[in-house]
């Protein structure tokens, strides 16, 4: 009698806990993840911060975690994450009534993009193990993983090029009703630009400085194709980072800067297009663009078509346009010399970067096309 009255005791309390604990495990219990920083650059370490509040009497003696984020942001302390074609993370808290924990996480940012965390799985048990719960809540945070530079040493000549073809273009020409300034004559001044007036007033020659009648600035035109048999992404990114590091510099030297491409924004499914600007702001929004570039897919038309269009856009310019343009494809096709040449011939001092591996033969003669000046073969490091 005694061993029936145990068992039946145990049987309500089993009973009674379970539903106890399927209507009220979730009550007061709130759990959130969020990552530690919004932009890093691809290399850095960053972090995350899981938040678990359990506001209620009720003790959980058992709870998993559950999320999922990019399989290139790997944590320093992989014990509860498995990489596949995402990274899986799964920890497991016990927590007692009206507690508050908080588990800080590293990992390494391996490659650029932008990065997300839309929902945490949360998954309970009764405190007896015997049944088990589960729901999942909104997470709903960002991480930008920036592209790394390239060492901008190696970009000295390109830019000195790009920079003197720009002055040169500013010296020739000039708004003869926007005077900057008076300086000394020197003897590579035209006669027409010195002011008698001044030079009577002072006894030595000056001449008038005029300011630029155009402001010129350069678009990046970024190919995202390699027409190699397998899908060189090395090369591709290396597209990415001369496009970080380019820009970057340029705005540096207070230049504007464009960017356009075939390749599409995985956030927006367009393609890669920022307009001209300079600044800060500027250069944050093009990080963000290249950071989103998606390199992957397949559906994108050819550096040939998006060239032919900015040829068409600078003809219709009708010789106002002030563009100088920088095209960076590891492509060493001839319809692509061919169009990129068409388009020098509209913007002399225009460039060609070409990222290619040390041990690539270089199957473009430039010279065919009159390029040389402003072609550049950069070995991927």
């Amino acid at each position: 009698m005694i061993c029936l009255g145990l068992i039946l005791g145990a049987c309500l309390i089993w009973i009674l806990q379970c539903s106890l604990y399927r209507h009220f495990w979730q009550r007061g219990l709130n759990a959130t993840v969020s990552f530690c920083e919004e932009e890093v650059t691809e290399g850095d370490t960053a972090s995350l911060d899981e938040v678990i509040t359990n506001a209620k009497y009720l003790p959980l003696p058992a709870l998993h975690v559950k999320f999922q984020m990019g399989k290139d942001l790997v944590f320093l302390n992989q014990e509860n994450s498995t990489i596949t074609d995402q990274n899986y993370r799964s920890d497991i808290f016990s927590c007692m009534p009206w507690q508050k924990i908080i588990r800080h996480l590293e990992f390494q940012c391996r490659k650029r993009g932008l990065y997300a965390i839309r929902q945490l799985d949360l998954v309970s048990y009764d405190f007896l193990w015997s049944s088990q719960f589960f729901t999942s809540l909104p997470a709903e945070t960002y991480l930008y993983v920036y592209p790394s530079f390239v060492d901008p040493v190696r970009l000295e000549l390109p830019l000195r090029q790009l920079s003197g073809t720009m002055a040169i273009q500013n010296a020739l020409i000039r708004d003869p009703f926007d005077l900057q300034n008076i300086r000394d004559y020197t003897r590579h001044d035209p006669y027409r630009d010195v002011n008698w007036k001044a030079t009577a007033h002072t006894g030595s020659l000056k001449v008038n400085v005029h300011t630029p009648a155009a402001s010129w600035q350069v678009t990046l035109i970024l190919d995202g194709d390699a027409d190699r048999l397998w899908a060189d992404l090395d090369l591709k990114e290396e597209t990415i980072r001369l496009a970080a590091t380019l820009t970057d510099l340029l705005i540096a030297r207070e230049t504007p800067v464009s960017i356009r491409s075939n390749a599409r924004d995985c956030f927006t499914q367009h393609e890669l297009n920022l307009r001209h600007g300079a600044g800060k702001d500027h250069l944050r929004a093009a990080l963000q663009l290249l950071a989103r570039a998606d390199l992957e897919g397949t559906d994108r038309r050819s550096a040939e078509q998006l060239i032919d269009e900015l040829i068409e856009k600078h003809q219709r310019a009708d010789g106002q346009n002030t563009t100088v343009y920088l095209l960076l494809s590891p492509c060493q096709r001839e319809s692509l010399a061919e169009r990129y040449a068409e388009l020098t011939a509209l913007s002399p001092g225009s460039q060609w970067i070409l990222p290619i591996r040390p041990d690539d033969e270089l199957r473009l003669d430039p010279a065919v096309y009159g390029l040389s000046e402003g072609f550049y073969p950069w070995e991927i490091r």
